[in-house]
Order: structure tokens, then sequence, then C-alpha cells
């Protein structure tokens, strides 16, 4: 799948554009988009929250509810090409950002229903 950098506008595929789609789902609130309402991650009432096992666990089915793949009224929400296997928390920094550290099985084509060919892959996520 190829589709283009947010930020320079150039063509951008493989896992660089699992990322960036990473990346957008889990820093837009749901109900940011018209037309796909259910699109985003839903974390803004996260933020601020003291980090407690509590908000920790918020945190992780947060995460895992917007990456998952789902089909609604004809709109596909998540990202099909990586399914998530583990977050590992970081330590937060000076600022009180929290990183997560997202590992799973990267599918080249799982966009397409092709689940054969995978690798491992990681990402961090800052926020």
């Amino acid at each position: 799948m190829v589709g283009m950098c947010r930020r320079t506008g150039r063509p951008l595929d493989g896992w660089n554009h699992v990322v960036q789609s990473m990346d957008d789902i889990l820093t837009t609130a749901v109900g940011e988009r018209v037309e796909r309402r259910r699109y985003g991650a839903g974390a803004d009432g996260l933020l601020d929250r003291p980090m407690t096992p509590q908000s920790l666990m918020d945190v992780y089915v947060t995460v895992v509810r917007a990456l998952a793949p789902r089909t609604i009224n004809g709109h596909q929400y998540g990202e099909p090409r990586f399914d998530l296997v583990r977050m590992v928390p970081r330590a937060a920094g000076p600022d009180g950002a929290m990183m997560l550290e997202l590992v799973g099985l990267y599918y080249p084509r799982g966009h397409l229903g092709d689940f054969t060919v995978f690798e491992t892959a990681h990402h961090e996520v800052t926020r």
C-alpha cells in the first residue's frame, strides 16, 4: 500500500506507512473526523492523569482498541498490517510524557487480507 508522507508529501509505503498510520490513529480523538466518527484512539481522557496501575491499563485498552482492525458501516478502522503482541511502558520524561514501545507482527499485505508473510516490528510512541 502506497500513501503519502504527511510531512514531505512524498510517496510512503511499507513499515514507514504503517508507523505513520498508527501515529495518526493514536493521536486523533474519537469523533474528530467527519464521516469517520469512530476513527482514532480517544486518548484525550487519559492525559494528565496520575500514572497508576489502573490508568496504565486504561492506556493499554485504548491502544489495543484503536489499532484493532474492524469494519463499521463499510468503513475500515484500525491498522490491519500490524498485529499488536506486546506493549512495554517506558519511564516518563521530565515533562511527564509517557513512552510506549509497541511490539508486534507487521504484515506487508495485511490490508489485502494476506497474512502469510510477516516480520516482527516495533514502534515507540511518545505522548
